[in-house]
């Protein structure tokens, strides 16, 4: 049986329960990473915290160096810690970084091989809340962030890339305006999958909709009529999904078959 060493820390030492656990040989590097995350997410762990050096995690837990180098690796690349070097070096917990979470979830989406459908469905999911959110929430700011949006929608109508880029860069700042942090986050990597489905099916008709659907809602939003912005992003949206399914659908069936 593999040997368990425990260190103690002063927690131990006082009789009350400490949050670092022993870990025992094999699967060593995850066990560690176990431990972290599960520390992490009961709030025993904050952002900035500093972990120790290699030295110290390897006493901490009663492990090698190597054990705790190879954990700490993975830990870095999935964006769990810091690692510094210097005077003041050793191992920090992250700070929060929603570009980094919603490139790697983007990819894991496409990945896993969501479909439009999918893809749709959490659309809706987030942005009809948001959208009630925003019309509660929304700061000057954020009102003059959608508004300049729009003004340059109208300008670069006839250019599709600028124009499905503006266009969700208005549903991303109107996300933005909820101030809901976990919603803000999951529409940044829903945007990397949305934005190559909307740039195929865009012309003038459907710029058209658009810059009267974004000014209406964006009325709304500035009138404070939370209800009326949920509605109207509802039936919007659902809209937009009917349509994209259709055209995925022909497509589809205008595909030369073996």
């Amino acid at each position: 049986m593999a040997r368990r060493t425990t260190i103690l820390s002063e927690a131990d030492k006082s009789g009350d329960a400490a949050p670092w656990q022993p870990v025992r040989d094999g699967t060593l590097s995850w066990r560690i990473i176990r431990q972290i995350r599960a520390m992490l997410f009961a709030g025993e762990l904050k952002s900035g915290e500093r972990l120790g050096g290699e030295i110290e995690l390897a006493q901490r837990y009663g492990v090698s160096r190597m054990a705790i180098r190879d954990a700490l690796r993975s830990l870095e690349a999935a964006g769990i810690v810091d690692i510094r070097v210097g005077a003041k070096g050793g191992t920090y917990i992250a700070a929060g970084n929603p570009e980094r979470f919603a490139d790697a979830l983007a990819i894991q989406l496409k990945l896993i091989g969501v479909t439009i459908a999918e893809i749709f469905d959490a659309q809706i999911a987030i942005e009809v809340t948001s959208t009630e959110l925003a019309a509660r929430n929304a700061d000057a700011s954020d009102l003059r962030l959608l508004r300049d949006i729009l003004r340059r929608q109208r300008e670069q109508r006839h250019s599709k890339p600028q124009f499905t880029d503006l266009s969700l860069r208005f549903h991303e700042a109107l996300v933005a305006a909820s101030h809901n942090r976990a919603m803000i986050a999951q529409f940044k990597a829903l945007r990397y999958v949305l934005e190559p489905l909307l740039a195929r099916r865009l012309n003038d008709d459907v710029a058209t909709r658009v810059i009267a659907s974004n000014t209406a809602l964006l009325a709304r939003i500035e009138a404070r009529d939370a209800e009326g912005a949920r509605a109207m992003m509802h039936r919007r949206l659902h809209i937009v999904r009917a349509r994209q399914l259709d055209a995925a659908a022909s497509e589809q069936m205008a595909q030369p078959t073996d």
